[in-house]
C-alpha cells in the first residue's frame, strides 16, 4: 500500500516548473559531488540571510536542513555522484516569499518509489527522510521534469 508522503496530491508534475516571481538572489550550477554541494549550500544560506529572508536561528537550521537534504538528493541519488552530471539552484525572493528551484541531471524518480519513513522497518534507516522532511518544513514543494526538479517556497 502506497502512503502519500506530502501536501500535495500531484506529486511530480508533468510540466516544466512555473518560474517563481520575485528577484533572482542566487544561482549556481555545480559538478555533482559532496564538497561542492556544501560550498553551494553555504553560499546560498549566506545569501538567503543577506536578504532578510531567514530571521532567526531556528529558521536557519531548519532551512539549512532542507536545502541540505534537497542538495544530497540531487548530487547523491539523482546524479549518482558523477561530477560529469550537474546541479543547478536559483533562489528567488518577494515580499512574500522565497523559493528555491534545485534541478540535477539524474533519472528522476517516482513517488510510489519512495519509503515510507514511518514503516516499522524504515525507521531505523539512516536515510529515506528527506523528501518528508523538506515536505514538512517548507510552505510548499512540487516535483517536475519526472523529479529531476524541486521547487520549494517559504513564507517570509
Amino acid at each position: 500500500m502506497r502512503k502519500t508522503i506530502g501536501r500535495s496530491s500531484n506529486f511530480v508534475q508533468p510540466d516544466p516548473p512555473p518560474q517563481p516571481g520575485g528577484a533572482l538572489i542566487f544561482e549556481r550550477r555545480f559538478p555533482a559531488i559532496n564538497e561542492t554541494k556544501n560550498e553551494v549550500l553555504n553560499a546560498l544560506l549566506a545569501a538567503l540571510q543577506d536578504c532578510g529572508a531567514i530571521r532567526s536561528e531556528n529558521d536557519e537550521v531548519r532551512m539549512r536542513l532542507c536545502l541540505d537534504e534537497a542538495l544530497v538528493n540531487a548530487v547523491m541519488h539523482g546524479s549518482k555522484y558523477n561530477a560529469a552530471k550537474n546541479v543547478s539552484v536559483r533562489a528567488y525572493l518577494d515580499e512574500n516569499q522565497w523559493a528555491v528551484l534545485v534541478e540535477d541531471e539524474g533519472s528522476g524518480f517516482r513517488e510510489e518509489d519512495l519509503p515510507d519513513p514511518d514503516a516499522q522497518e524504515n525507521l531505523l534507516e539512516e536515510s529515506g527522510r528527506g523528501v518528508h522532511l523538506i515536505r514538512t518544513m517548507m510552505d510548499s514543494t512540487s516535483y517536475w521534469n519526472g523529479g529531476r526538479t524541486l521547487l520549494m517556497t517559504k513564507k517570509r
